[in-house]
């Protein structure tokens, strides 16, 4: 029987199954990894691109799908990988109707996992909110800025109790903002109060004109 086979992960040596896949190897390694095809079954096939790692000799390859092999030597994190997972997570986005505010994956978010990650801004900060999409403080009929308010803070406030007040500034993409002022009017919230809130935060954010000029045609 054939044993395991070593395999350095960012200089970390790790023996695992000879069977087994790079993303095997990383993981034994303790070095965190994207990875859509391994968390909730969200893609199969090596399709997302997002656990993509260098070789020695450049190549990028998929984790999640490259057969390790004795004395193999990969990288995780350098400026290419980086590059080619950012630009694949941007795309991602791009298609993906956001909706945080009601998603039952909210608190536990891979996206905003990832995003915050490779530093990229757009998903609001209700995927980070620990809340139960029933519990909203919107669906309660208090004022909360989340939909509208970039994530990344951890979502303390409403950990708390309290509301968002929107200290991270607006998030920009206007097709999530949209969807946004759309739920406050569902829920029977006044635009212009919610804008008359937005501007303790953002009265100099060039965004929040943006976001006025959007609730005018909602």
């Amino acid at each position: 029987m054939r044993g395991n086979v070593r395999v350095r992960v960012d200089g970390t040596e790790v023996e695992v199954d000879p069977k087994s896949v790079l993303l095997d190897a990383i993981k034994k390694a303790g070095v965190p990894m994207h990875s859509f095809c391994q968390a909730g079954e969200i893609y199969r096939g090596a399709s997302c691109r997002l656990c993509l790692v260098e070789l020695p000799n450049g190549k990028l390859v998929p984790a999640c799908a490259f057969p390790v092999s004795d004395d193999l030597e990969v990288r995780t994190r350098t400026a290419k990988t980086l590059r080619a997972r950012r630009s694949t997570l941007e795309l991602l986005l791009a298609y993906h109707r956001i909706e945080c505010w009601a998603c039952m994956r909210k608190g536990d978010c891979v996206l905003v996992k990832m995003a915050t990650d490779l530093r990229l801004n757009g998903i609001p900060v209700c995927a980070e909110c620990p809340l139960h999409p029933e519990e909203c403080l919107l669906s309660k009929g208090i004022l909360c800025l989340g939909p509208l308010t970039l994530a990344g803070c951890d979502a303390e406030c409403p950990a708390t109790g309290g509301r968002c007040w929107g200290c991270r500034g607006p998030v920009t993409r206007e097709d999530i903002v949209v969807r946004a002022l759309k739920r406050y009017m569902e829920l029977g919230f006044n635009i212009g109060e919610v804008i008359e809130t937005a501007e303790i935060f953002w009265s100099a954010h060039p965004f929040l004109e943006k976001i006025k000029f959007v609730a005018r045609g909602v």
